[in-house]
């Protein structure tokens, strides 16, 4: 029994060692992890700031991409409005140069076919040439009487006087239809700056449109 003493203290001792041991394992190990659990709070509580922070600074850009979205479309808006009422303008202003020079055309025109009717009158009716009857005296008188002195130069005869006549009609009917293919060229040219009028305004509408999308993106 002697014997066994010391194997049972030996055991003990050895228990004892190990429970020690493991205690101090057990207290280095509560010891490590309290303090990482500190340092987990710490930083815990700085990510939480940093979360409020980036929540704040979040809600600042959202506010402030709100108000900038509003600000673009009031000013899309007065954009559009002014652009409609600039096309409108500019369609009432054309239609009433079309008008003005349908008007100066129509008038024109009334002007040249009167100018050009009085002139086709006028050479319809172009008088005859003039022939004077011929005076033929008695046999013993007109032996008697001597011989008529020719007429004089300086004056044209009338057939020349009519060509001159019939010449300047022309020229005036020339004239006049030069001025009507002059106010029919002129009514063109308008038309077809009002057409490109109108094709330039809707692009630049749809140029002045990209604010909008970017806002919607926002």
């Amino acid at each position: 029994m002697n014997s066994d003493m010391p194997q049972d203290k030996l055991i003990l001792i050895f228990g004892l060692s190990a429970v020690t041991a493991f205690f101090l394992l057990s207290l280095v190990r509560i010891f490590r992890l309290s303090r990482a659990n500190s340092r987990l709070r710490v930083e815990s509580a700085k990510m939480e700031k940093q979360a409020v922070l980036q929540q704040i600074e979040v809600t600042a850009i959202h506010h402030d991409s709100m108000s900038w979205r509003a600000k673009t479309q009031r000013q899309f808006d007065a954009l559009r409005s002014e652009l409609s009422h600039r096309l409108l303008q500019v369609d009432q202003g054309g239609a009433n140069a079309l008008k003005e020079m349908d008007a100066m055309h129509q008038q024109t025109l009334a002007v040249a076919l009167a100018k050009v009717s009085e002139l086709e009158a006028a050479l319809a009716a172009k008088p005859p040439a003039f022939t004077p009857p011929a005076f033929t005296p008695p046999a013993p008188v007109a032996a008697a009487l001597p011989k008529p002195p020719p007429p004089p130069s300086s004056l044209p005869a009338l057939p020349a006087m009519d060509t001159l006549r019939i010449q300047s009609l022309e020229t005036e009917l020339a004239a006049a239809k030069a001025e009507i293919l002059n106010a029919r060229q002129q009514n063109s040219t308008l038309q077809r700056a009002l057409l490109i009028a109108r094709r330039r305004l809707p692009v630049a509408a749809v140029r002045k449109s990209p604010p909008k999308s970017m806002a919607r993106c926002a």
